[in-house]
C-alpha cells in the first residue's frame, strides 16, 4: 500500500505506506538525502506520484547499519559548512499495513513545510517509528532511502518484519502443536504485537507444570523474525497424603486423606482430581469420596469445573441424640479469569449445586428421617494482591436457594425450624500476610457469614477447628450468621541456620539443608455466631476465643507439618475452658 500527505492538507489525504523491522536491524533506519540542484517544482503536477514511486528515486544507501546515520546534505553544502534547506510539500510513506492512516498523518504532519532540513526528516522518521512502537509493534522500523531532497517530497520506507518461523523447544509432556495454537500472536506470517504476545504467554503459563518463555531473533528469511517458545515443564501428575486430628464432636480423633490429580488430560490441559477421606479408627465417623474435572476452553479466560462428593458420617450433636448424615453433592462452576490489573489477580465463578442429605435422627424411643434436597445457585469472587513483602487475599460468595427445586417447605421445616429452600447468604474472608523487619511475619484473617433466615446445617457458618478458632473441635458450633478473626505472629525462617556443607570428592562442596522452611508462631483467635428463630431453650448465641503457640515446617521438598496447642477461653458443647488441645497436620505432596 502507498500513500502520501502534502503540506497544507488535512487528515485523510492520499499516502504511501511500507514496512521495515528496525528493532531487529534488518533494514536501514536513517539514510542520506541528496540535496541536489533545485529541480523544477512538481507540486500539483499530475505525474508527481509516479515519479516518487520510481525505483530509481528510492535507493537504499548500501553498507549502512540499521538505525544509524542521519539524513545528509550535498557535497557542496558540506564543503561550505552550511545546512542545506529545502521545502517538504509531501511525505510519501511506503509499505505500512498495520497503522491507521490518521496515526501516520499525525506522526509526520508537523515536519512539513518550507525551509526544512535533514533533521526534520529524521524527526519525521523517528515519530512514525515511535507511533508503531507505541502500538506494541516493536519489530517495525522506518528508514529514509537515499533520494533527492529538492523534489518537494520525501519518501519514508516502513518495514514490518513478520514471523518467518515459529518453533517450540524443550517441551516433554505438552503437545507442541497445541502450544503453537495457543500463541496466535506469533504464528508464522503474523506481525508480533508486544501486548498480544504478553497476553498469550500469560495464558500459556496459567497451566500448572509448564513455563513458556519467548525468544525473538532475526529470521533466516530476510525481512522476517524467527520465534522460539522455550518450554520448561514437569510431569503433570500430583498427589498428596495427609494425617491429622481434625476431630468433630463425638467422633474418633484421626482423619486420613489422599488425593491424586492429573493436569494435562487429552493434551488439552484438562485436570481430573480424585480424593478419599476416612476416619481410620472408625470409618463410620467419616468417609468421604470426591472427584472433580476441570475443562479448559478455547477462551483463555474461561474454564469449566464439574465435581461430585459422597459422604457417609455419624456425628452426635446433642446429648445422646445421634445425627446420621449421609449425603451427596454434585455441581458445576464457570470459572472466569478477570483481567489482571497491576498487582491484582482475580477470578469470578458462577454455577449451581444439587445437594441431597439423607439425615436420620436417632432417639432413645426410636428414630425418624429428615432428608432434604435443594439446588443452590452460587456466585463467587476471589482476588489476590501480591507485592513486595505482602500478600492480601479476598474471597466472597453469594449463595441462594432456587425456589421450587428440591424438597417441600415441610421437609425443610423438619430439617430446621422455619428453614426454606429459598434461602440466601453471603460468606467471605479477607486475609493479609505482611513481612516485618528481622524476618518476622504478621498474619491476620477475618471471615464471616450473613443470612436473613434460618439455614439447614449444611449452609450454616461453623466455628471451631484449625480454620476458624483453634483449641476447639472442628465445627463445634453452627450459626446462621457470624464472624471469626485470627491474628498470628510468625518467627523468622529458621531453616538457613540448619544448612550444612558436605564434602564432595569429585568437586566443590555441596550445601545441604534438611529443612526448606521452619517457623514458630503465636496466635489469638475469636469467633461469634448466632442463629435465627431459636427453639425454646435452644442456645442462640455462641462465643469462642483461644490463644496458643505452634510450629510449621517444610522438609525435603515434599513433607510438611503443623503442630500447635490451643487454649480455649470459653466453654462450649464439648470443649472446656482452659483445657489445652493439641492439634496437628502431617502431609506429603508431589
Amino acid at each position: 500500500m502507498a500513500f502520501g500527505i502534502r503540506s497544507g492538507t488535512t487528515a485523510g489525504r492520499g499516502w504511501q505506506i511500507a514496512a521495515c523491522c528496525l528493532a531487529l536491524a534488518t533494514c536501514d533506519g536513517r539514510s542520506t538525502l541528496a540535496a541536489a540542484a533545485p529541480a523544477e517544482s512538481m507540486t500539483g503536477e499530475p505525474n508527481r506520484s509516479s515519479q516518487a514511486t520510481d525505483s530509481s528515486a528510492i535507493a537504499s544507501r548500501p553498507g549502512r547499519p540499521a538505525g544509524t546515520g542521519s539524513p545528509g546534505t550535498s557535497s557542496k553544502a558540506a564543503a561550505s559548512g552550511t545546512t542545506s534547506r529545502f521545502d517538504i510539500d509531501e511525505y510519501r510513506v511506503e509499505g505500512a499495513e498495520n497503522l491507521p492512516q490518521i496515526e501516520v498523518e499525525s506522526a509526520v504532519y508537523p515536519y512539513l513545510g518550507p525551509g526544512r532540513t535533514s533533521d526534520d526528516v529524521e524527526k519525521a522518521r523517528a515519530a512514525l517509528e515511535k507511533a508503531y512502537h507505541d502500538k506494541g509493534l516493536q519489530t517495525v522500523g522506518v528508514s529514509v532511502p537515499q533520494q533527492d531532497a529538492q523534489r518537494g517530497f520525501v519518501v519514508l520506507k516502513v518495514v514490518e518484519n513478520k514471523v518467518g518461523r515459529l518453533r517450540v523447544k524443550g517441551s516433554r509432556y505438552f503437545d507442541l502443536a497445541e502450544i503453537k495454537r495457543r500463541a496466535p500472536s506469533v504464528k508464522e506470517g503474523a506481525l508480533p504485537n508486544l501486548q498480544a504476545v504478553t497476553n498469550d504467554i500469560v495464558a500459556l503459563n496459567r497451566w500448572p507444570d509448564r513455563r513458556v518463555t519467548p525468544a525473538l531473533r532475526a529470521g533466516v528469511t530476510p525481512g522476517t523474525v524467527d520465534v522460539d517458545l522455550n518450554v520448561e515443564d514437569t510431569y503433570p501428575l500430583h498427589g498428596s497424603v495427609e494425617l491429622n486430628n481434625r476431630q468433630s464432636p463425638s467422633t474418633t480423633p484421626l482423619r486420613l486423606s489422599a488425593s491424586l490429580r492429573y493436569d494435562n488430560l487429552w493434551q488439552l490441559g484438562h485436570s481430573m482430581t480424585v480424593s478419599y477421606q476416612v476416619a481410620p479408627q472408625n470409618p463410620k465417623d467419616a468417609t468421604v469420596v470426591s472427584a472433580s474435572y476441570l475443562a479448559r476452553t478455547d477462551y483463555d479466560w474461561l474454564n469449566i469445573l464439574v465435581y461430585g462428593l459422597k459422604s457417609d458420617s455419624s456425628v452426635a450433636t446433642v446429648g445422646g441424640s445421634n445425627v446420621v448424615g449421609p449425603g451427596q453433592v454434585i455441581g458445576f462452576r464457570d470459572v472466569i479469569t478477570l483481567p489482571t490489573r497491576g498487582e491484582l489477580f482475580h477470578t469470578l465463578s458462577l454455577g449451581a449445586d444439587y445437594k441431597d442429605f439423607q439425615q436420620t435422627l436417632s432417639l432413645a424411643d426410636g428414630s425418624f428421617d429428615s432428608p432434604v434436597k435443594y439446588v443452590p445457585l452460587v456466585a463467587a469472587y476471589s482476588a489476590t494482591w501480591q507485592g513486595d513483602g505482602r500478600l492480601t487475599q479476598l474471597n466472597a460468595a453469594v449463595t441462594t436457594g432456587l425456589r421450587g427445586a428440591g424438597s417441600s417447605p415441610e421437609q425443610f421445616d423438619v430439617k430446621r425450624y422455619k428453614a426454606t429452600g429459598s434461602f440466601a447468604h453471603l460468606r467471605g474472608d479477607l486475609s493479609h500476610t505482611q513481612e516485618l523487619p528481622g524476618g518476622l511475619q504478621l498474619f491476620g484473617k477475618l471471615q464471616g457469614q450473613l443470612a436473613d433466615q434460618p439455614l439447614v446445617s449444611s449452609e450454616q457458618f461453623s466455628l471451631g477447628g484449625q480454620d476458624t478458632v483453634r483449641g476447639y473441635l472442628e465445627s463445634e458450633v453452627l450459626g446462621d450468621y457470624g464472624v471469626a478473626g485470627t491474628l498470628e505472629l510468625r518467627s523468622p525462617n529458621l531453616a538457613p541456620y540448619w544448612e550444612q556443607t558436605l564434602e564432595n570428592p569429585t568437586g566443590a562442596p555441596v550445601k545441604f539443608n534438611v529443612f526448606d522452611e521452619w517457623r514458630f508462631f503465636a496466635f489469638a483467635d475469636a469467633g461469634h455466631a448466632k442463629i435465627h428463630n431459636p427453639l425454646e431453650e435452644q442456645q442462640q448465641r455462641f462465643d469462642l476465643a483461644s490463644y496458643g503457640v505452634g510450629t510449621r515446617v517444610k522438609t525435603l521438598r515434599y513433607l510438611n507439618g503443623i503442630v500447635f496447642v490451643g487454649i480455649p477461653v470459653t466453654s462450649q458443647q464439648v470443649t472446656v475452658a482452659r483445657s489445652p488441645l493439641v492439634s496437628f497436620r502431617i502431609w506429603g505432596e508431589f
